[in-house]
């Protein structure tokens, strides 16, 4: 389809990203990645097609926005922001904000994407956990970057307070959008992303790729907050790489009326790693939103885990993809999940796919997928104390919902996802 694909010449993208002060390799990167676009396939999704989803139709010109009379203390009130906190605020593809307290300042590194590219002691940790020439996906986000962090945490931190990580929109703007983050030899840390769009009317396609590399001995816990408005369609690929000893925590709220396909891989590398994967996700309206979630046992004694809760309203379409993977050699390794979908709507559509690829015999795996409507028993004995059905509804989608949001470490996050589900109930149109 001449649709999904890029329209651009190689003069035009060195103009578009002629003031990123990128180096040479990287530029060398897009055109490869632009060339490979062309013929590199979507990924393969049951029961959804990406390539009706207008995922290309981009504005070139707005890929790089300047920021101009930026009201940071006006941000920083809004979004509760402390002076003690760790936090980066990103406004379209420009960071405006970053405050790192001094105990921590030659124990954390943060650079825009760009000078992160330039810094040759850590630019290896770029591309490292996604491929440009992986899917049609991929080489368009490499092609087309134009925003995102570095965040590392030297060997033998413990970061005691969240990292926060706002991106808000503001402004009409396809955003490629790119996230590194990297926990040094027995390092600690906590890392929360919050993507606000506050465009209603914005129906421009995005695309986010995160990288997580947890080192030998090292602890990470990612929690993400996305709310992409109904108009939005868009990617966001999310990859773990775990050594020896180490631990990834994902924790996703995915709290958008936007179509979104998500792709959810952790490699569990080194021996004794482990990676816990925990979605929740409310379907609203005619939304789709699709999740390949993936977890590779490739070290002995690893550990991998996918928890998946989903909520259907209206006339929504979900996917769970799941998939448990022990690889050969793998050895005394262990890998579960579980899909569970709630629909409270009759015109809904859910679909779960658990797979389990087990290719060694000293192992043990296990899967398992739910999908049912609303309990009227439920309903009925909370209607009977008082409350109305909307309430009773709201109060189950919560419990049913609780396993990850109990997760996430900050509580003006809980506060905000709690909000987002609520809004998303009151304005249901099954009832």
């Amino acid at each position: 389809m001449e649709n999904n694909k890029l329209k651009l010449s190689i003069k035009a993208l060195q103009n578009v990203f002629s003031d990123t002060n990128e180096p040479t390799w990287y530029l060398n990167i897009r055109k490869l990645a632009l060339y490979k676009s062309y013929t590199l396939p979507f990924p393969s999704l049951e029961s959804m097609n990406l390539e009706s989803w207008n995922l290309f139709n981009i504005n070139f010109s707005s890929l790089r926005l300047n920021e101009e009379k930026i009201n940071i203390n006006g941000i920083l009130t809004k979004y509760d922001v402390k002076d003690n906190d760790i936090v980066v605020v990103q406004k379209n593809n420009t960071l405006v904000y970053s405050n790192i307290p001094e105990k921590y300042q030659d124990k954390i590194i943060v650079k825009d994407i760009f000078s992160a590219m330039n810094d040759s002691n850590i630019k290896n940790s770029f591309m490292s956990a996604v491929d440009y020439a992986e899917s049609k996906v991929t080489a368009v986000h490499y092609t087309l970057l134009n925003a995102g962090i570095y965040v590392e945490v030297k060997d033998n931190v413990c970061v005691e307070e969240p990292i926060q990580y706002i991106v808000i929109s503001d402004k009409v703007q396809s955003l490629f959008n790119h996230v590194t983050i990297k926990a040094g030899e027995n390092a600690s840390v906590n890392f929360i992303e919050n993507y606000i769009n506050n465009i209603q009317e914005d129906d421009s396609p995005f695309n986010v790729v995160t990288e997580v590399i947890a080192k030998e001995g090292a602890k990470i816990n990612y929690s993400s907050i996305t709310n992409e408005p109904k108009k939005k369609r868009g990617t966001i690929l999310r990859r773990g790489l775990t050594n020896k000893n180490s631990l990834i925590n994902w924790n996703i709220a995915a709290m958008d009326e936007a179509d979104v396909y998500h792709d959810n891989t952790t490699n569990i590398l080194g021996d004794g790693s482990e990676a816990n994967l925990k979605i929740v996700t409310l379907g609203v309206k005619e939304q789709k939103t699709y999740f390949n979630s993936e977890v590779v046992n490739q070290g002995l004694s690893t550990k991998g885990d996918i928890l998946q809760h989903g909520v259907l309203l209206d006339r929504s379409h979900i996917v769970f993809n799941g998939v448990g993977f022990i690889v050969k050699g793998a050895t005394g390794s262990n890998a579960y999940q579980s899909s569970r979908m709630l629909t409270l709507s009759s015109d809904a559509q859910a679909d779960a796919n658990p797979m389990l690829l087990i290719d060694e015999n000293d192992v043990m795996a296990g899967h398992g997928a739910s999908l049912g409507r609303i309990d009227e028993e439920q309903l009925y004995y909370l209607q009977s104390r008082g409350l109305s059905r909307k309430e009773s509804s709201r109060l189950l989608v919560h419990g049913f919902l609780s396993p990850v949001i109990s997760e996430l470490t900050v509580d003006k996050i809980k506060e905000l996802v709690t909000i987002l589900i609520d809004e998303k109930i009151n304005n249901n149109e099954s009832e």
